[in-house]
């Protein structure tokens, strides 16, 4: 069978015969193997808080801030960032912890929230590593876009060598968790930043 190239996203379906979905708008497609995924939506809903049309709170994107409550952060699953990821929670846990602390201390809070994806795919042998610098596009259809200012930043590597940087990090993440101590600060960030950046330059474009 041929792939079906459409716009499903606002298409309801109404049942499932054997090799055909029936939608409510009255079409049919026919296919050979249907795989379905959970609704894109909030796992728990704050009902006192302000939040988007799928559940996740409306936050300032930079400080992670809750619309309205500036003593609430939102980071992570919770949060409206419409790109769900490990690494990017940590990036918003840190900016949200870092802009906290300096309120705390009367300071004039600089901590913002800079997405840039980042991910280490396992593939048998092989590993994929990518860098990937975002921005919220504010269009529903195509959320987010690789950040047109900083596609240095953008890196792409693919080898046996990047399964060596996933161990390092499913080392690194775990210690840092057990001994309370956030994942982007201290030696051990240092050492891991500064092996990540020699691994860049050698082995991603």
């Amino acid at each position: 069978m041929q792939p079906v190239l459409r716009h499903f996203q606002r298409w309801h379906i109404e049942r499932i015969e054997a090799g055909k979905a029936w939608f409510k708008n009255g079409t049919a497609l026919e296919f050979d193997l249907l795989i379905t995924f959970p609704p894109y939506a909030a796992a728990v809903q704050y009902d006192a808080l302000p939040s988007d049309d799928r559940g996740f709170l409306t936050t300032d994107p930079d400080t992670r801030q809750v619309h309205g409550q500036p003593d609430i952060y939102a980071v992570g699953d919770a949060g409206d960032f419409p790109v769900k990821q490990a690494f990017l929670a940590l990036l918003q846990a840190d900016a949200a912890a870092e802009h906290l602390s300096q309120r705390v201390l009367h300071e004039e809070p600089s901590a913002r929230f800079d997405p840039v994806s980042m991910c280490i795919m396992e593939q048998y042998d092989t590993a994929t590593f990518a860098r990937v610098p975002l921005r919220v596009t504010g269009d529903p259809e195509y959320p987010v876009e690789v950040r047109q200012d900083a596609l240095d930043q953008h890196k792409v590597g693919s080898g046996k060598i990047w399964r060596i940087g996933k161990k390092m990090l499913g080392l690194a993440m775990p210690h840092r968790f057990n001994i309370g101590k956030p994942f982007h600060a201290g030696p051990s960030w240092a050492m891991m930043e500064a092996g990540l950046g020699v691994m860049e330059a050698t082995f991603a474009d």
